[in-house]
């Protein structure tokens, strides 16, 4: 076995240890976002104020999340989508960059997911409840991520 002698192999050796390290930072990252809850409650202030439209979305539950967290937030972000469309056909409502934040998060898992519902398999909700099963899910993930 060969020892590593000198300040410029240990240099090398010690900088191979700092970037293994990285790597391995890297691939533990967890799905984390401060911002998104934030959003979610702008959203939820909003909803009293749009009581001309019965907006009905499929809500998946925490269970849900808990066990196919990719297909739950996409699920989430493809309904929020269509909630803030239906939204601006009847006012002037920003496009809040919460639908993007969702997807990324999303994306950020890395379980394998099977058996998981169908978006469409999901109960209905309307507005105000979707959007406070969003908020209670993304505070269950950055409970446990953050």
């Amino acid at each position: 076995m060969m020892l590593l002698r000198g300040t410029p192999n240990l240099a090398t050796a010690s900088l191979c240890f700092i970037c293994l390290l990285g790597l391995k930072l890297q691939s533990t990252a967890t799905p984390c976002s401060i911002d998104v809850p934030g959003q979610v409650e702008y959203l939820i202030g909003k909803a009293s104020e749009v009581t001309e439209l019965d907006c009905r979305l499929y809500t998946p539950t925490i269970s849900d999340y808990e066990n196919c967290p990719n297909t739950t937030l996409t699920c989430f972000a493809e309904e929020l989508k269509m909630l803030i469309k239906e939204w601006r056909s009847v006012s002037t409502f920003p496009k809040p960059p919460l639908v993007s934040g969702l997807k990324s998060l999303s994306s950020q898992f890395n379980k394998t997911e099977s058996r998981c519902r169908c978006c469409e398999c999901h109960k209905e909700e309307n507005a105000t409840a979707f959007l406070k099963r969003l908020l209670s899910t993304l505070e269950v993930m950055n409970s446990q991520n953050c």
